[in-house]
């Protein structure tokens, strides 16, 4: 019996490994049906500086999302292999989507054993095996958007759920949403509140006297979330007071109450998106007809799942995991339609935690339900579907990078240094292995300036030699040609090709140029 379980062990972990060798391969190819824009390659860019010489990323500005202990270490580890690469970014990418939808399926078996847990794993990779093409590969298999903080709080919820009541599980769930907190705040407001709250509820309707209540798991799990919160900010102050990289402070404000309907229905096609009822046309009709039926099946599965999980809540009877990934979602959707962060299909980025919890909800809620043989049939069938179409169909593959053309151009005249709206920058730079700089600016009045946003400040130093800059004209907020010839007067030679336009100076054009950050 004992050489039974080992041997089933051993077949178990080596079909798991297989299957995520499988899946890393299949997401890389979804990966390369997009080019690289500036905000991945800005962070391939400051990885490979942190490796090499600069650990503290100083005189660096990132985005208002450091990802500083998260993916920027993934990018280096892969570096290692490859550089600061267009291939190393679809790498990265494909490796966190495999690891999401594997910490997912280990999270919604739980400790079910046997059948139970099988059907608990097939319902949530039903659910997340096949990214719709177009908007869907954009949003969970790009540059980091929010999409692999979904890790640090699969990991946590996995040590609630696995660990035992003991001293080190509040510990442990701390520092796992501080690690997620410090690289993305989004992880404080999906991860640490609903943390916070549910447990408070729980810890509250327990029964005995106030002291017993304080020290209850429920209470410490909620202190959890606070001290989560505070070891975030101070790891983003400290790094910052010993001379560490600069973080601008994130846009977010309540949004007017009548702008909220049409923020929830444009939210609600996001969460198209992200679950792939969403058809793009990038397949064949009945294809993608098909497969969004069984996305548009996933998504009512996970839907009810969410809302039986939340009358239990109300009734007392939620299980602690489930009842705050569930808030977590809530939390998430909410924020979502009552800030003004922005509301598109590109913003499904903000909300794509939800996909893997909701996933995770479904597998422990609804597939315990599926003991009917004929459950496990529609069950085996859509799984056998969806592999089917993951493994048959071949996205396109785009070229390496936004603006290519600007990038091939620079590089057939020699022009190895220069200026460019952000869209055409850091990601030129890396899309030529660094034989072409460019470096971001934005319009600035009747100028052009350094822009504080994913940029070092060395970049604008006026030892560089930059004799070009690049703009599109469809986005003159990065600038226009009219702000460059006020600068420097009319270019020695100018190109034109569909929005991008590139001028070209005999001048060094950093010399003069404003400070930068």
């Amino acid at each position: 019996m004992l050489k039974t379980r080992r041997l089933t062990g051993v077949l178990t972990g080596f079909g798991i490994a297989v299957a995520a060798v499988g899946l890393f391969f299949a997401y890389l190819r979804m990966a390369y049906a997009f080019p690289i824009n500036s905000d991945g390659a800005s962070n391939a860019m400051q990885a490979w500086d942190m490796f090499h010489g600069n650990p503290l990323l100083s005189d660096w500005t990132l985005s208002d999302v450091a990802f500083y202990p998260s993916e920027l270490i993934q990018y280096a580890m892969i570096q290692v292999f490859t550089g600061p690469t267009v291939a190393q970014i679809h790498i990265a990418a494909a490796i966190t989507y495999t690891m999401i939808v594997l910490l997912a399926a280990i999270l919604a078996k739980g400790r079910a054993t046997g059948l139970q847990g099988w059907l608990r794993v097939g319902v949530t990779v039903a659910i997340l095996l096949v990214p719709v093409p177009g908007t869907g590969y954009q949003t969970l298999l790009s540059s980091p958007n929010h999409t692999g903080s979904a890790v640090p709080l699969l990991l946590a919820w996995g040590a609630i759920d696995r660990m035992r009541d003991t001293k080190a599980k509040p510990v442990v769930v701390a520092l796992l949403l501080a690690w997620g907190a410090w690289g993305d705040p989004l992880v404080t407001f999906v991860g640490a509140v609903p943390l916070a709250l549910v447990c408070l509820v729980r810890a509250a309707r327990l029964p005995g006297p106030y002291r017993s209540r304080l020290m209850s798991m429920d209470f410490q799990l909620a202190v959890a979330g606070g001290v989560s919160v505070v070891l975030s900010h101070l790891a983003t102050w400290g790094l910052k007071a010993i001379g560490g990289y600069h973080t601008p402070k994130p846009p977010i404000e309540l949004s007017p109450w009548d702008e909220w309907f049409s923020r929830a229905h444009m939210t609600a096609r996001m969460l198209g998106v992200l679950f792939g009822t969403h058809r793009p046309g990038w397949q064949s009709k009945w294809i993608q007809q098909g497969v969004s039926y069984l996305h548009l099946i996933g998504f009512l599965v996970a839907l009810v799942a969410v809302v039986i999980v939340l009358v239990r809540m109300l009734r007392g009877t939620a299980d602690r995991v489930e009842e705050i990934m569930a808030i977590a979602i809530c939390c998430d959707i909410g924020a979502e339609i009552v800030s003004t962060l922005p509301v598109d299909l590109m913003a499904a980025r903000e909300i794509s935690p939800v996909l893997p919890m909701a996933a995770v909800l479904a597998g422990r809620i609804i597939g315990p339900r599926l003991t009917v043989r004929w459950r496990q049939g529609v069950l085996a069938s859509v799984l056998a579907l969806l592999t089917l179409n993951l493994v048959a169909y071949s996205p396109p593959r785009a070229e390496p990078s936004e603006g290519q053309v600007v990038a091939d151009w620079l590089r057939e005249r020699n022009l190895t240094y220069g200026l460019g709206a952000y869209w055409v920058s850091n990601n030129i730079t890396v899309t030529t292995n660094r034989k072409v700089t460019v470096v971001p600016v934005l319009g600035d009045g009747d100028r052009v300036a350094p822009m504080c946003w994913q940029s070092k400040t060395s970049m604008y130093d006026a030892a560089h030699d930059a004799r070009f800059i690049v703009f599109e004209k469809d986005r003159p907020f990065y600038g226009t040609p009219a702000q460059a010839v006020k600068m420097w007067g009319p270019p020695k030679q100018r190109f034109d090709t569909g929005r991008y336009a590139i001028m070209v100076y005999d001048i060094n054009l950093l010399v003069g140029f404003p400070p930068p950050c």
